[in-house]
């Protein structure tokens, strides 16, 4: 890449950062220029707004609020990825190296206040807003919540209502099997029955498996209130499980939650023997551009493609389940590895701009061996935050047989069904 390549490059990151710095201080502007409407009582009820104080969660009879804990907080340190080509890990596998997976717990809140925004908001009953269980890319001082003139009006939700919205969850499959179902997991773990409630927020878009994930959660779709922006209820008893702030810190626990549903007898030995590639070939981005080039390697080492958007997750667990090898690019179809055999090796490509840790996650929670390859093209800098999330991949071939190395090649082994080449998800 020429030098000019690469001043356009950073060029480009210092833009974001800049745009991004006065995006903030807009909102700064916005939320403190509401704030005295918020702070008058009958301005904050007329408009349905929260007020400008916080409250900070716990057990609390005269706030009618319930806390039960599910996991305590617990110390992780996971194995650091195999990186052929490259002079060291990268940046983003070494800070999560090692640290916290928070405490879960599930929330009761009497009279509680949820409005559909985003990942949701929830407020106590006197309009104080949650922060623990009301995420938002902005954090809690600059919550959208605050930047509101007003709020729709409240409908109110008699008997149990459980709020299972997440963010990122509507509409990627990743963050829906890793992020939403293990919430379900922890209502049940609490004590809860997922059946007995009235009504359960959802942000979905009906797609199909997410229909097949709730009908495996044992939820009617008659209990379903799908949420938007214009959604503001007040419920007699509002259930909320923790939420994650960090979407790289799922424990095993969780992860086995979502691996019972579909696979709930132990991996049997012996039984993995498929070497998978999981393509993106009609993905509209992050696809490996020099996937020609790379196919006919595969396929000395006995490689089928496979791709997963047209299969149910039944079907796409049954796959894994048999995998000796994972390979493919960064993608949700990944996030399939949760039902990986425990001898599975898993080989992750990513784009240089876009080297993110969720499938290792869920790979050092079940042992897995990683390794992670990152295509053609120039670094950011170490620190910066992965932000090329459509950025395609040019594979180094080298780079690609020094991780195949010790397989071993296998001539002629495993054409993929029709049934199994179909396009994958984005």
């Amino acid at each position: 890449m020429t030098i000019c390549e690469h001043a356009r490059f950073y060029g480009a990151m210092t833009l974001k950062r800049f745009l991004k710095r006065a995006q903030k201080l807009v909102r700064m502007a916005r939320v403190r220029a509401l704030s005295p409407i918020r702070a008058f009582g009958p301005l904050r009820t007329h408009f349905q707004l929260p007020r400008n104080d916080v409250f900070s969660l716990r057990s609390s009879r005269d706030d009618g609020v319930e806390v039960r804990l599910v996991e305590p907080e617990v110390s992780f340190e996971r194995a650091l990825p195999f990186m052929p080509g490259e002079l060291q890990v990268h940046f983003n596998f070494v800070k999560e190296q090692r640290g916290v997976f928070p405490a879960t717990f599930v929330a009761e809140l009497r009279r509680g206040r949820f409005w559909g925004h985003y990942g949701g908001a929830v407020f106590t009953a006197d309009g104080r807003l949650v922060p623990e269980l009301s995420k938002d890319v902005w954090g809690t001082s600059l919550h959208s919540a605050f930047l509101q003139t007003h709020l729709p009006k409240r409908r109110v939700l008699a008997g149990l209502t459980l709020s299972l919205v997440t963010p990122e969850a509507p509409s990627n499959y990743h963050h829906w099997m890793m992020d939403l179902i293990p919430r379900a997991g922890l209502v049940e773990r609490a004590g809860y029955r997922l059946k007995d409630f009235d009504h359960v927020l959802i942000n979905d878009r009906g797609l199909p498996y997410q229909r097949e994930t709730l009908s495996r959660l044992g939820i009617d779709p008659s209990q379903l209130i799908r949420v938007d922006d214009q959604l503001h209820i007040e419920a007699d008893r509002l259930v909320v499980p923790s939420m994650r702030h960090d979407n790289t810190k799922v424990s095993r626990a969780e992860m086995e939650f979502v691996r019972r549903l579909f696979l709930p007898e132990e991996a049997v030995p012996g039984t993995a023997h498929r070497r998978l590639y999981v393509s993106r070939r009609d993905a509209s981005f992050r696809q490996v551009l020099n996937e020609h080039e790379l196919m006919p390697l595969l396929r000395e080492y006995g490689f089928e493609e496979v791709v997963m958007s047209s299969l149910s997750v039944a079907e796409q667990a049954r796959i894994f389940s048999e995998a000796e090898v994972v390979m493919g690019p960064n993608g949700s179809a990944l996030a399939n590895l949760i039902f990986a055999h425990p001898s599975c090796l898993a080989i992750e490509f990513s784009a240089p701009g876009w080297v993110v840790g969720y499938n290792w996650m869920i790979c050092a929670n079940f042992g897995l061996l990683y390794t992670a390859l990152v295509g053609k093209g120039p670094r950011p800098l170490a620190g910066s935050l992965p932000r090329e999330i459509k950025e395609d991949i040019t594979l180094d071939l080298d780079q690609v047989k020094l991780a195949l190395e010790a397989l071993g090649p296998r001539h002629g082994y495993g054409q993929a069904s029709a049934r199994d080449s179909r396009p994958a998800r984005g």
